[in-house]
Formats: C-alpha cells, structure tokens, sequence
C-alpha cells in the first residue's frame, strides 16, 4: 500500500549498479545577462558579475518569436572585464542543431 503523505504524480524505480550521477551543482543567479553571440559549439555572454574560469554555468536561451526555450549548460572558457561587466565566453555541454542556430540568429 503507499504511503498517503506521497504526492508524487508517478512511481519512481530503483536504478543499476551502472547508473551513475558524475556531477550535481547548485544553481545560483548571477544577474543580468546578455547574449552577445551563438555559436552550434558555444556562447558569449554580458554579465554584470565574474565567473570562474571552468565553472558551469545554467542558461537559459529563449527567442519568444521562433518559440524557442532551451536549458542548457555552458563550461566557461574566458572571462573578459569591460567597462563594468564581463565578456564571457563558453561551450555548450550539448552543442546546438543547425535548426536551433537560426531559430536563434535568423
């Protein structure tokens, strides 16, 4: 019989000996960012704070108009100050499709 106190919306399995979780991180806001450019491989972003080089960072990627909304990972490859914000530059954990690259730049 199952416990009433779970609300789970489905039953969860238990996993092989094989099956593995090679990284979890904690998620935290770094405030403004902008998209200078986009690459299949990579991204340069506009921050308002510093990151490290190598971090991992969450982004979220969205053209309203193309109905494109992706999370993705980026593993950060420079960090550049500019007049009070910071060029960054990194590549996806999964690079993009062509058709995810010009819903994105067309």
């Amino acid at each position: 019989m199952s416990d009433p106190r779970d609300r789970r919306n489905s039953e969860r399995f238990p996993v092989t000996g094989d099956t593995t979780c090679p990284f979890a991180g904690k998620v935290q806001d770094i405030g403004l960012t902008k998209i200078k450019n986009v690459s299949m491989e990579g991204i340069g972003l506009v921050l308002s704070k510093p990151v490290e080089v190598g971090s991992l960072l969450a982004i979220t990627i969205v053209n309203k108009a193309k109905s494109f909304h992706r999370v993705t990972l980026v593993k950060v490859a420079h960090v550049t100050p500019q007049g009070g914000h910071y060029l960054v530059g990194g590549t996806f954990d999964t690079a993009l499709s062509y058709q995810d690259l010009t819903a994105l730049v067309m």
